[in-house]
């Protein structure tokens, strides 16, 4: 008897998820003998393989933050980007043809999947790892899952503001938000199980209790390189409270990840332009790690972006191109290059140092940004998900939005003096006004980091790209409802081959998009996929 696959959650039942062939061609995960893995070797393969899948190019390898910058006002993407998110960047995504959607629904989801794996075997008893061991693998797990779920709120679903009930432009047509597969049963045997997307409030309920449970684990521990960790779970916390905007909670979480980031410092303006791109450097607080042999070779995001250059503070050749090796696909909008170059009085913005070229020699006019630096190879180079000046602003953020301007102030000013050597602060005691300063330090700051495009939809404001150029056709993109233009890719749509999969979750196509009934009508498609 044929039936129709539920695309994803039967896709990423590889064990590991290290990578594997087609899942069809592979034994059931009830093949494999448990007690192979029930001991702490098994448990560290199951947590690299976390690792892993958030380092693939179709996550944070690349595409979150290629995503982020396609849709965003300061890149635009070159028509020869060999499809790199052209059609995210003319905001022309649709049902049938939904840009990176499919890849990135399916790579988070599989990070997904290896998590609760985990955190269902380490829940259960591994008999030879000792408890702190066990603690901390259940933070990283619990951590890591959250975070994806983040993600795909992110990328899949309306912002608090527009999704949560009592938000400041809430309709029940965005209240929307992903499936939450809360156990491994659910990715095993999907046809038991209604699998629905839960509703937006709902899903950050999850996420919340993920990151309280993972800071609960991780607290008084210390955990590897590369991996994330207390004082990175209570930032993140800080970010997603951001987003539904509770702003004591951002504080509170936030106040306590700098309590506890002793260990962590800003990168002097001396040493910014030879610092700021290695690898955990005292600013970065959890990064993703590659090396020479694993990475993400020619779809890693820098070689994407630019062309390699030369990387020589005070050199006639820095910045320059140095080799022909990368895409050169983003270019830096001229309003994104005066922010990146804006001088305090005599002194010049350090990451003005990000511009370099780009490496088109048919526009010697066309600008790159270097915000990521290969050491041995223009692709290995380590990944920061979140970093301490993050923090920082955000906590500045949550205090302008009750009003304390003195305490916002003492956080941006810490971040200014260390960028521009400027220690005046806002210099207003306007709210409103230091918010629009604290908002373009973040935008210079965060710059190819995964925020400026959600910090305008996080805040329902209009984002206006500087011009039509290359593969750039909306230039105004309003978020706020009471200015909203009907148009619909402000987010990913649910991708086709999900609906055409889980009949589940047809009826639940986010707002704007078209329907499963919309694309096939009656016809019933045959996705090819087959239990014997």
């Amino acid at each position: 008897m044929r039936r129709y696959l539920k695309y994803i959650i039967l896709s990423v039942i590889c064990l590991g998820a290290t990578g594997c062939a087609d899942f069809l061609d592979k034994p059931s995960y009830s093949d494999y003998e448990e007690k192979d893995l029930l001991n702490e070797q098994g448990m560290t393969g199951l947590l690299n393989g976390i690792y892993d899948n958030f380092q693939s190019s179709s996550y944070y390898g690349a595409s979150i933050y290629g995503y982020e910058i396609s849709k965003g006002p300061d890149f635009f993407v070159r028509v020869s980007s060999g499809g790199s998110f052209e059609r995210e960047c003319r905001y022309s995504e649709n049902t049938s043809s939904p840009g990176a959607a499919t890849s990135i629904w399916t790579q988070i989801y599989k990070t997904i999947r290896t998590a609760t794996d985990l955190i269902e075997k380490l829940n259960a008893g591994v008999p030879d790892m000792e408890d702190n061991m066990v603690k901390m693998y259940l933070g990283e797990a619990h951590g890591l899952r959250g975070l994806a779920y983040f993600d795909l709120m992110r990328l899949f679903a309306w912002m608090p503001r527009f999704s949560i009930e009592g938000g400041e432009e809430y309709e029940e047509r965005y209240s929307l938000g992903v499936p939450i597969l809360d156990t491994t049963d659910m990715a095993i045997n999907p046809f038991k199980y209604k699998i629905r997307r839960a509703t937006a409030a709902d899903t950050y309920k999850y996420i919340e209790n993920e990151f309280k449970l993972a800071k609960e684990n991780l607290q008084g521990l210390e955990t590897g390189a590369g991996h994330i960790n207390y004082v990175a779970v209570c930032g993140l916390m800080a970010r997603m409270y951001l987003y539904m905007e509770r702003w004591d909670d951002v504080i509170a979480i936030g106040e306590e990840a700098l309590a506890a980031a002793g260990a962590y410092d800003f990168l002097s303006y001396s040493s910014y332009k030879t610092s700021y791109y290695q690898s955990f450097n005292c600013e970065n607080i959890w990064e993703l790690a590659y090396t020479e042999t694993d990475n993400c070779g020619g779809s890693a995001l820098n070689y994407v972006a630019r062309k390699e250059t030369f990387n020589n503070p005070g050199a006639e050749n820095d910045g320059k191109v140095s080799k022909a090796l990368g895409y050169a696909a983003y270019g830096l909008f001229p309003e994104a290059q005066n922010i990146l170059r804006k001088k305090s009085g005599a002194v010049e913005d350090v990451r003005g140092y990000l511009i370099c070229d780009l490496g088109v020699n048919a526009n010697p006019d066309y600008k790159g940004c270097r915000k990521y630096v290969g050491s041995s190879y223009h692709y290995v180079y380590n990944i920061p998900v979140i970093r301490l000046p993050e923090i920082y602003l955000t906590v500045a953020e949550a205090y302008l939005h009750l009003g304390n301007v003195p305490a916002a102030d003492e956080y941006y000013k810490a971040l200014r003096a260390v960028r521009v050597l400027e220690t005046s602060g806002f210099e207003t005691a306007d709210p409103e006004v230091a918010l629009g300063l604290l908002l373009e330090e973040r935008r210079r700051e965060l710059i190819m980091e995964g925020h400026t495009y959600w910090d305008y939809f996080r805040r329902g404001a209009t984002m206006v790209r500087e011009k039509a150029i290359e593969n750039v056709r909306r230039r105004t993109v309003n978020f706020g409802l009471d200015k909203y233009q009907g148009r619909c890719q402000v987010i990913y749509p649910i991708p086709l081959k999900e609906l055409e999969a889980n009949v589940d979750i047809r009826d639940q196509q986010s707002p704007g998009y078209d329907s499963y009934g919309d694309v096939y009508g009656d016809e019933v498609p045959d996705t090819g996929g087959e239990i014997l």
